[in-house]
Parts: C-alpha cells; structure tokens; sequence
C-alpha cells in the first residue's frame, strides 16, 4: 500500500510542473538581481562616480579661509555621514559599504586641516590618484581628491572583498523572494485546482457511462483551453459509433446474402445423396459446384470490404502503378478472351508512386472485373492511367449496356445489384471500390463509356512522390 502511494505521489502531475516551474522563473530572478548587483558592485567606474559626488559635496562645506573652521565642519560631517552609512548597512538598504569613508583634508602648500582616523595626512603619489585605488594598512580604498579654494579635499571608500560581496548581496534578496514566492503559491495552488476540477469532473462522467453508450458527450467545461478535449472525445464516440454500425451492417448484410448459397448447397447436397441417374448426378454437381464458388466470393468480399472499412490508414509503398494495372489486366485476359473482349492500356512507361497498394489493388481488380463481366460480348475496356495536378488520375470504360438511371444512386451501396444485371455477383465490388477510394483519401465520379456506350469510373487520388 505504502509503494502504491509513493508511485502515485512520484506521477507527473501538473500542479507539481507549474510549481516547479515558478520556482525556476524566482530562481532566475534571483540570479539575475544578485549578478546585477554584484556587477555593479565590481563596476569601479560607477563607484568612482559616486564616490566624486560625495567628495564634490563635502567640498562644499570648505571655506577660502579659517582652518579651524574647516576643520571642524570636516569633523562634523565626517561623523554625520559614517553614521548614517552604518544605519544604511544595518537596515540592508546599501550593500557595498561594509566600512567607514575616510577624510583627508590639507592646505595648497600640504599642512594638515583634517585626517579622518586610519587616513593618511601626506598627499598621495600620482600614480595611486590616477589608478584610483590605494593600499591602506591592508586594506583596499578607492579613492578620489578634488582641489578647493583652501587646498586639497580626499575621500577613501574602502572596496568589498570578492569573499565577502556575493555572500552579502545573496542574502539581501533572500528574504523578499521567499516572502513573494510564499504570497504568490496560495493563490496559484487554488487556480491550478480550480482549472483541474473540470477534468476531474469530466473523467468521473466518463466512468458512470455505460461501456456501450457512444452518445455525444452531454458536458460543456468552462475554459476555452478544455473545449478541445470534449470536442476530440466527441469525435472519437462518433467514429466508435460509424465502426461499430457498419460492423453490425455487414454482419446483418453478409447474413441476409449468405442464406441463398447455402441453401443452394444444402439442397444440391441432397438431390446429389439420392440422384442415380448419372447425367442428373453430373448436373447437381455443376450446380453444388457453382454455388460453392460463389459463397467463395462472397466470403472474400466480405472479408476485403471488413478490412478496407476497419483501417483507415494502410501504410504506404513504393510502386510503379502501370505495372500494377498491366498484371490486373493480365490476370483477367482469359475472361476477356472468353467474351472475345479487347482489353486495352494508355498510359506511361511506368509511374512510381508512394501510395497503399492493397487499396490502389482493390480499386483496380474490382473495376476492371465488372467492366469484363457486365461489358458485351466482343466489346471493349480501356483504361487510362496518368499523373496531373498532383494526382493519380484512373479510369476505366466500357462500351457495354451501361447501367440504368435508377439504379446509379445505389451503385455504391453494399450488396445492391441492378435489376437488369447479367452477370452473377455479390454486389460488393464497387462498395468495396467506394471503401478503398475514400479510405486513401480520393475521389469516385461516373461518366460515360467508350463512344457514348457503356460506362465509365473515373478515380483520383492524391500522389505522394516517392522524389
């Protein structure tokens, strides 16, 4: 039980990903505000800037004359502005003024007027002025001078240790951040609960449905991102539901067709058990013989229309389709030879094509065999293959009887035969040409046939190049 609530609580889940995510983004905002932070911290350039303000303003406190008084206003403000610098460091509003500013102040000619306690009372060498940073007792101090009427006014900033800068920067962004990202989860934990109750709700309709219930989904979810998976079950039910109904239409239909074979074999069965009569014997054989043929191929029809109806997607193979047609026509030559029928080919050399064999076979073979069956004696069939506006254009004509204004709205029905059909069948073969045809895609129309004879169907289906 305890393993079973670990896996369940290692899952994915979404709230966990949203969560994990805004920790990230804080994260990330984090890093940044310390690398800014510390870049600024190390820019020497900006520090220099405002460390030349602060000496411009104490500058400003400075008299022409009166040392003493200069002295006294240095002292002052010397205490003034450390003391508000170590409130500032105290309070975490400045991060990079770990130490006191020193003062030094000195005449033209180089007597002391005031030196902050650590700073030196000698004008420093040109060369540290110029860099910018000078060495005071071990320490680092970055350092800016400024002449005045009465002499010379230097201030020392002392510079943050790299061990001591990130520690101090991260620990100032800590806080706000934690603080943030704990106001910010409630209300994000409640948003994502919310959005997920729909789903929730969704899913416990689908498990009181019954398992044959292939009805529409009578639910609206009130988000606009979830209407999409309503819409995708909605469609998947409908497809469930077309399947099983031609699956129930075939099982009825191959039924209904199958009685009259059989019962046909059944009673030549009989009278070939009793006939002695060896001519009459012969006849109930011919008969039980050609009823057996034809539940033959009744049964592979059927089986061809299941197959073309269950997969709605073959895969697809490259194939050169005029050798494909060339062995259809090939195979049905003794039929046509029986008939005295002229069986003829226009198309290319060859044509490869990337398409489902099995399907593009059907259509063939199915066409092509009523064309030869209900076609006339001495008659013709000619079919044409070519490739045009990126399609594979088919079509095969006859110049037979062609086929009555009443029955042409039924063509592509399962098992319909036209009332003046003279030719034996199940009627599948062009529900089965219907089924193929759709299944890659394509499309079926009629026509006329050969010299305003007869009839002619006319398939296109989309042509994926094997180039």
């Amino acid at each position: 039980m305890w393993f079973k609530r670990l896996a369940d609580g290692l899952a994915p889940s979404l709230t966990r990903r949203v969560l994990l995510a805004l920790l990230l983004a804080f994260a990330l905002i984090w890093l940044a505000l310390v690398g800014r932070e510390y870049q600024e911290s190390r820019s020497s350039e900006s520090r220099r800037q405002v460390l030349w303000r602060v000496t411009d303003l104490l500058s400003e406190v400075l008299s022409p004359g009166g040392m003493e008084q200069n002295r006294q206003a240095l002292q002052t403000a010397d205490r003034l502005f450390n003391a508000s610098r170590r409130i500032n460091v105290a309070s975490k509003v400045e991060i990079d003024h770990p130490g006191d500013l020193l003062i030094s102040a000195r005449t033209r000619q180089g007597e002391r007027i005031y030196a902050s306690p650590g700073a030196p009372a000698t004008a420093l060498p040109a060369r540290d002025l110029n860099k910018g940073v000078v060495q005071l007792k071990g320490k680092a101090y970055r350092v800016a001078e400024r002449l005045y009427p009465a002499g010379y006014l230097t201030v020392f900033e002392p510079l943050i240790p790299d061990e001591e800068v990130l520690p101090f920067i991260t620990k100032q962004y800590i806080a706000p951040l934690v603080i943030a990202f704990s106001l910010i989860l409630l209300p994000l934990w409640l948003a994502i609960s919310r959005g997920l109750l729909p789903l929730r709700r969704l899913a416990d309709y689908l498990n009181r449905r019954a398992s044959d219930d292939f009805s529409p989904l009578s639910m609206s979810l009130p988000y606009r991102e979830l209407k999409p998976i309503v819409q995708a079950l909605d469609q998947l039910l409908r497809r469930s539901r077309d399947s099983i109904a031609r699956e129930r239409a075939i099982v009825q239909d191959a039924a209904h067709e199958m009685r009259t074979p059989l019962a046909v074999i059944s009673t030549q069965a009989h009278a070939l058990a009793r006939e002695e009569d060896a001519e009459a014997r012969q006849q109930n054989l011919a008969a039980l013989e050609q009823a057996v043929a034809r539940h033959s191929h009744l049964v592979q029809q059927l089986l061809r229309l299941a197959a073309l109806e269950s997969v709605e997607s073959e895969r697809r193979q490259q194939v050169d389709l005029v050798e494909v047609t060339r062995n259809a026509l090939i195979g049905l030559s003794p039929r046509a030879e029986e008939k005295g029928m002229e069986l003829e080919l226009e198309s290319p050399d060859g044509l490869l094509a990337s398409l489902a064999l099995v399907s593009f076979l059907s259509i063939v073979d199915n066409l092509l065999s009523n064309a030869v069956a209900y076609g006339r004696a001495g008659g013709r069939v000619r079919v044409r293959l070519a490739a045009a506006d990126g399609r594979i254009e088919l079509a095969v004509a006859d110049d037979g009887p062609g086929i009555a204004v009443e029955d042409k709205p039924h063509l592509f029905e399962r098992f319909y035969r036209g009332k003046a059909a003279s030719a034996p069948g199940s009627g599948l073969g062009l529900a089965i040409v219907w089924q193929a045809v759709r299944a890659q895609g394509g499309r079926i129309r009629m026509a006329e046939g050969l010299e305003g004879r007869g009839v002619a169907f006319h398939v296109s289906l989309p042509w994926w190049s094997p180039n």
